[in-house]
């Protein structure tokens, strides 16, 4: 069992709900949404249980598997989507093809879902505006050409068509593919200009940069996985941008070279504005 925060859940499932934040959204949930699904989320939040019980039923306590958790209840308490299967694996050849995040029906029609939860870094100096996960590994383009390209057409072969016809009676299937997460914005020259993009919530820099961003950033709390979506409850110490920063993270990049996520209050901006997010990496990143 693998327990969580009653406020943390809530907090990302309405962050969810809002689908404030995304990449690529082919037919957003608010298109299936339950006409009174504010009453719904009043009535969880006064009362959590059915919330934890699903999250603590969830297989592992990586992001990703706490995003389809999570994604997955957002589905069945606030849309009009009825869930076929979940997870479901296609084999060709004795072989897994590709897997099917979630097929579902809603008035009729059936889609196959495509989900993810991305956090990528922004290179305006690349063509067309590079994004770029912070492990370099991943990028928008490779995770998108691969939905759209595999993923979203393993129905298409026999097998999966055999599959799609027991499961959903029909043969037709609508892909739909949704990329929540966040934009991290190259902050190559912190200053209030940038700040003053309010439609902006994360951006990102190198350490010996960090300071440059001293005077708009404050309260620095870093973000623990899975608790990468809205900012972190259990995290009461907050840190400033100063040498003792500096030094703490110079140390830390020396054996660890992954970039450091923080959420953090803006001195720009209103004090009850959407929290800003800061990704911190080393100097060779």
């Amino acid at each position: 069992m693998i327990c969580h925060p009653a406020e943390q859940l809530l907090a990302d499932v309405e962050w969810l709900l809002s689908e404030c934040e995304s990449f690529v959204l082919d037919t957003p949930l608010a298109q299936f949404l339950r006409s009174d699904w504010s009453d719904v989320f009043a009535d969880l939040q006064a009362n959590p249980q059915i919330l934890l019980q699903h999250m603590a039923s969830a297989k592992s306590h990586f992001l990703g598997t706490y995003f389809e958790q999570l994604f997955s209840f957002v589905v069945r308490h606030f849309t009009t989507l009825n869930i076929l299967a979940e997870h479901q694996q296609i084999h060709v050849g004795g072989k897994t093809f590709g897997e099917v995040d979630l097929l579902a029906e809603s008035e009729g029609i059936t889609y196959q879902f495509e989900i993810a939860l991305k956090f990528y870094l922004g290179f305006y100096d690349e063509p067309n505006g590079t994004w770029i996960g912070p492990n370099k590994n991943d990028s928008l383009q490779k995770k998108t050409n691969h939905a759209r390209e595999h993923q979203l057409k393993i129905l298409t072969v026999s097998e999966g068509k055999e599959w799609l016809r027991c499961v959903s009676g029909g043969d037709h299937v609508v892909p739909n593919l949704l990329v929540y997460g966040r934009h991290f914005y190259f902050m190559k020259n912190a200053s209030c200009e940038f700040f003053a993009h309010s439609h902006w919530r994360g951006g990102w820099l190198r350490l010996s940069d960090l300071t440059l961003a001293a005077p708009y950033l404050s309260a620095l709390s870093e973000a623990s996985k899975p608790y990468w979506i809205t900012p972190n409850i259990d995290k009461p110490n907050k840190k400033q941008i100063n040498n003792e920063l500096l030094l703490e993270l110079s140390e830390r990049f020396v054996h660890d070279n992954r970039p450091v996520l923080y959420s953090c209050s803006s001195t720009f901006r209103p004090p009850n504005s959407d929290t800003f997010w800061l990704f911190v990496c080393p100097d060779d990143w």
